[in-house]
């Protein structure tokens, strides 16, 4: 089916791509929920200061201890992250039939998401706006650097080029899904963690099973917004085209 790069275009095609990849989106839940959540309820990480308090304090050598595999921890989080991020992407690429053509294309989508991190950040120093500006124009360049026909920095100016024109629709689709994403967290984070603010930290299976919610559910998030991503590049960039034509 034929869809246009508005709201409802981005949207349906946002849909589609979680639907085409299905497998893929479910094993990338699980396996970094499970994990991040597995850190919550040993007190290796924290989602609010209110939970996950474990921590190992009694004595000094404790309290290091305890810092150490936190940071160890957030170390293995960041790589798995990284990886499992990358697998998923290509796997919604497949699943659109736009598979990587050049081989792996691993330390350029790294080099990509780090450059595109700090413009953004940079974006959002400055009263906001620009930073929005740039996350709408460069929500392609996942498509762009997995194809293999750009690099860095030119899979970043392929998606400015791409998105020009349509920089309100992604805004406004990428605003629905924040706000949906937004609600969903809310309320299931809510019911997880409502039998959990009286236990003081400590170790139970309420707490253990909110814990494993709350991995599940920024997982899922970070599954839409690769969708997203995926979505925008497969409208603003068909596949019966060539990358010269979209900037024509």
């Amino acid at each position: 089916m034929e869809r246009e790069a508005d709201v409802s275009g981005i949207l349906g095609q946002t849909v589609e791509v979680l639907g085409a990849a299905g497998r893929a989106v479910i094993t990338y839940v699980v396996v970094l929920g499970l994990f991040n959540g597995a850190g919550g309820l040993f007190g290796l990480a924290s989602a609010d200061d209110n939970f996950f308090s474990a921590r190992f304090t009694d004595t000094m050598w404790e309290t290091q201890t305890s810092s150490a595999l936190e940071a160890l921890f957030g170390v293995c989080s960041m790589v798995l992250f990284v990886i499992a991020s990358y697998v998923l992407l290509t796997q919604m690429m497949a699943a659109t039939g736009r598979p990587m053509r050049n081989g792996a294309r691993f330390w350029s989508f790294v080099g990509m998401s780090i450059l595109a991190m700090i413009g953004v950040m940079i974006g959002f120093v400055f009263l906001v706006i620009p930073g929005i500006i740039v996350l709408v124009r460069w929500s392609a360049a996942n498509g762009f650097v997995l194809t293999g026909e750009h690099g860095i920095t030119g899979s970043l100016g392929a998606s400015w080029e791409a998105t020009d024109g349509h920089g309100l629709s992604i805004f406004g689709a990428g605003l629905v899904v924040w706000i949906g994403l937004a609600v969903l967290s809310s309320v299931v984070l809510g019911v997880a963690y409502a039998g959990v603010g009286g236990g003081g930290g400590s170790f139970s299976p309420l707490l253990g099973l909110a814990t494993a919610i709350s991995g599940l559910t920024e997982a899922f998030g970070n599954a839409v917004s690769f969708a997203f991503s995926i979505a925008v590049f497969h409208l603003v960039a068909p596949a019966d085209t060539s990358v010269a034509d979209v900037f024509e």
